[in-house]
Parts: C-alpha cells; structure tokens; sequence
C-alpha cells in the first residue's frame, strides 16, 4: 500500500499549473503587473516607495525615494543630532501618529517603550527558530490581555505600543535563553538596549548605537505592498485582533524571500570569500557573478542575493545610507579589505545583471545590512529578528489605518483552471 506522501507525490502532476494559463485568464501572478510594477490594491497615507515614473505610459528608472509621512527617510535620518540616540523612536511616533514628535511627546513615547515591564516568558519552546518564537509569545499576549477583540482604535493602538515594546524582550530572552522582563537602560535608547542585551554588555561606542539606529529607522517601514505588510493588512480588514496580525506578518517576514534575505547575503559572501577571498579584482568577481546566475555556484538558486528589488532600480535609499556606514564602521575596525570586496562585487553584479538580463538594478537594504550587524557583534540568527522589531512599527502603523479607514474585507478571487468531473 502507497504512503500518503507516495499518493500524494503520484499526483503531483493534477496539482501543477501551467505559468502560461495566467496570461491567458489575465490573472496577475504575484500580484504583479506584466511591466513588473505591482498590482495598486489598497491606500496609504503612511509611507511611499518610488523607484520609477511614468511619462506618456513609458517607465522611466529614477534614484529612489522612501518616504515616512510625506519626510524622506534620508532627512530623518540626517536631522538627528550628534549627541543622543533617538531616531528609530521618532520615526515609529511618525509612522503611528502621523506626525513628528515635539520633544515632550517624543520623551513620553521613549518612556513607554522603555520603561515596559513584560510578564512571565516560557523559555522551553519546540522551535530553533526565533521568528516563530516571537509568534508565540505575540499570541500568548492576547490570552493575556482581557480587552483582546475591542475595536476601539485607541486601545488597538496602545496593544500595538506593548507588542512593540515586547518584541525586542522577547528576542533576547529567547536568544540569550535569560528573561528580560525590562529593558536593562530605559533611561537610553532602543538602539543602544538591543546592542546591551545582543552583547552582554555595555560597552559599545556612541558610532554603533547611531548606526544601529539607522538600520532600525530604515527597515521601519515599506510601503503597504511589501509581503509582511500586506499579510498583516489582509488579516487586519476582517476585523480580528492586532495579536494575530502581527504574528501573520513575522510569519511572513521569516521566510526567506522577505526578511530572511539579509541571511542569505551574508552567506553568499562567506561562500565568494571561501573561494576567492577578499579580492577587488573585477575580473574574478565578475566570474563569480555569472556562476551565481548558472547556478554553479553558491545555494546553485541562480540568484544574487541583496541585488535587484521590485521597485527600486537606480538606487535603493536604504542600501546607500546603510552603505555610507557600512564603510566607516569597517575602517573603525580594520576591515577595509572585507569592505571593499564587498563593494567591488555589487557595482561587478550590478554590470553583470545588465549584461545577462538587459535590466537596470541595484543593491537592496539586505546587501549590506547583514555584515553591518556582523561588525557589531550581532551574530547571523538576530538579523530577521532584528527586522521584525524594527518593522513592527510599520505593522502597527498599517493595522490602524486599514481598522480607521480601510473597512472593506479584503477578499480576491481565483480562476478555476481544473478539469471538471461527472458532467454528461
């Protein structure tokens, strides 16, 4: 008698469907248009990605933009002051309220976060993976909370405050296997907390504390369209609570063609120094490219990873701010050559992509993020945890807007392409 996996593998072939069938019913797969450019499914006033223009129906490439509220994220970035580290609790104020903090309000939101006591946390979890441990303990606050299903926006609004208080709690008493009921320095930043409880210790320098705080500020947020966001805003539109939402955008978040990617970059260089070390020699890395496209090479996907994004296509802004300290960070630390490999083989990519594939693309926010948080002693499996609770900030924005504005089910439809059985 077949397994179930042996009948099931034996029909493998009444499963499949053909990509050519989405043309023909003019289904968008992916939600994608056939021009590359997303299917327009819903409105925001939260946040903005461009990365081209249209003129007279013909797509012309741009430098892109990010924009939070109407500010680009490269004027929030640079408007922080030299002296304190702050940015990434203005930036989620901005996102969540719809407008720049005063200092009073600013120092209310930080003391909020930073002064949040978390409840009891089971350690003993059945999964390695941290993303579905945060899931766990995101749900584990509904049963806690006695108001759980209210759609009052203010109190949704004030849970969206405690997940986004608990998550980076969570990650490291999951992480460090030591429960972190409070932040070790609420009188500090988030920035500077997450780089205590990652190390152990406090001894970082101011330049890494800003540094990470950009890296936090950046991955913020994304516009509605990205796959997390989106998760959380078809979820959010029948109504139910802000746990499950949240917890169905990380669970979208960790795979590895969202948020995992930034672990998928850092082992691409691994593998290219394993073989090449840590050349700038445009001809060796150039070949090296071209095998990633054969799938010679690598995890033999035929992808190059942290290159190329559906939207940006001459510049990324998150990958260039991210870049810029990148670089300081390296020499601050001896690491110019591993620096320069690095920088070396995206413009080489970059030309390879143009040559092979005939398309314009550049390095994405996962290209250099990864060996950003290697040099700050952030080791490979906090990188996606460190995205989520960034990015929750963006989700609870999002949550909100679709609960006040958006209050249609989103419900799309399919087109049944089967056979049809028992008809005469």
């Amino acid at each position: 008698m077949k397994t179930l996996k042996e009948i099931y593998q034996a029909n493998e072939e009444l499963n499949y469907i053909d990509s050519s069938l989405y043309s023909r019913y003019r289904v968008k797969a992916g939600l994608r248009n056939d021009n590359g450019t997303g299917v327009k499914v819903g409105l925001t006033k939260i946040c903005d990605v461009i990365g081209y223009k249209f003129v007279h129906e013909k797509k012309y490439n741009i430098d892109g933009q990010l924009i939070y509220r109407g500010y680009p994220i490269n004027y929030l970035v640079d408007k922080q002051p030299k002296d304190h580290v702050f940015g990434f609790e203005e930036v989620a104020f901005l996102l969540i309220f719809g407008t720049l903090p005063t200092e009073e309000q600013l120092q209310e939101f930080k003391d909020y976060l930073l002064n949040f006591k978390m409840g009891p946390v089971d350690l003993q979890y059945e999964t390695p993976n941290i993303l579905n441990a945060l899931q766990i303990e995101v749900l584990k606050l509904y049963a806690k909370d006695p108001s759980a299903d209210t759609d009052d926006l203010e109190e949704r609004m004030m849970k969206g405050l405690n997940i986004l208080a608990s998550i980076p709690l969570f990650t490291f008493s999951y992480a460090r296997n030591k429960v972190f009921k409070s932040y070790p320095y609420p009188d500090k930043s988030l920035a500077e907390n997450i780089l205590c409880m990652a190390r152990g210790n406090d001894q970082y320098t101011l330049e890494e504390a800003r540094i990470l705080d950009i890296l936090l500020m950046v991955h913020a947020d994304h516009g509605g369209g990205n796959n997390s966001t989106f998760a959380n805003v078809v979820i959010s539109s029948t109504g139910t609570d802000i746990y499950s939402c949240i917890s169905a955008a990380i669970g979208s978040l960790k795979g590895p063609k969202h948020g995992g990617a930034n672990c998928k970059v850092t082992n691409m260089f691994k593998a290219i120094f394993h073989e090449v070390g840590f050349t700038t020699d445009k001809l060796t890395l150039k070949k090296i490219a071209n095998r990633l496209l054969d799938k010679d090479f690598f995890d033999h996907s035929g992808l190059i990873y942290g290159i190329g994004h559906a939207i940006y296509t001459k510049s990324d802004p998150r990958a260039l701010l991210i870049q810029q300290q990148c670089e300081m960070l390296a020499k601050s630390k001896g690491q110019e050559d591993i620096y320069n490999c690095i920088h070396t083989f995206e413009k080489v990519a970059v030309e390879v992509m143009k040559e092979r594939k005939g398309i314009d693309v550049c390095a994405n926010v996962d290209y250099y993020s990864g060996y950003v948080y290697s040099l700050l002693g952030i080791e490979n499996d906090l990188f996606t945890p460190l995205f989520a609770i960034s990015r929750t900030a963006g989700w609870v924005s999002h949550h909100l807007e679709n609960r006040q504005s958006n209050r249609k089910l989103i419900r799309p439809a399919n087109v049944y392409v089967g056979e049809m059985e028992g008809n005469e």
